[in-house]
């Protein structure tokens, strides 16, 4: 990886370390689901960071894609199968990330249909896949 994508990577990760902080305010302030889901200030700010945050993942994977991979992965989960292949993230990391990209996909194009106590259960239990991913990323641009 040359130097200037290390560098946007880096950015990106900075970006995302910004927005994990913002949803940890936020999961504090969500004591509870019924709270949670009443609430449509809390739920929109959550919803538009736990977006912001994945597209951050995403702009990571696709700048590792397009520095490294001489053919162009499919789609998304495809590039982040090239992360595993190239020791950036584990395959465990490489799944939990794969049901952050669904729930982006989910976020992004059907709004209508986003159920709020699951965005309640990904704030509560699944932060600390985001968080893994940004480790294991910034792990690998220290070797």
């Amino acid at each position: 990886m040359e130097k200037i994508e290390k560098e946007k990577t880096r950015e990106k990760l900075r970006n995302l370390e910004e927005y994990l902080g913002y949803l940890l305010i936020l999961q504090e302030k969500s004591k509870s689901k019924e709270t949670f889901v009443n609430n449509f200030e809390l739920y929109g700010l959550v919803e538009r960071y736990l977006q912001l945050s994945v597209q951050c993942v995403l702009d990571i994977v696709n700048i590792f894609v397009k520095s490294e991979e001489k053919i162009r992965p499919y789609d998304n989960y495809e590039g982040v199968d090239s992360l595993v292949k190239n020791l950036v993230i584990s395959e465990e990391t490489a799944e939990n990330v794969k049901k952050m990209i669904g729930l982006r996909n989910i976020l992004v194009h059907e709004y209508g249909k986003i159920d709020r106590e699951e965005i309640y259960d990904v704030l509560k239990n699944d932060l600390e896949d985001i968080e893994k991913f940004k480790k294991e990323v910034s792990e690998f641009l220290q070797r």
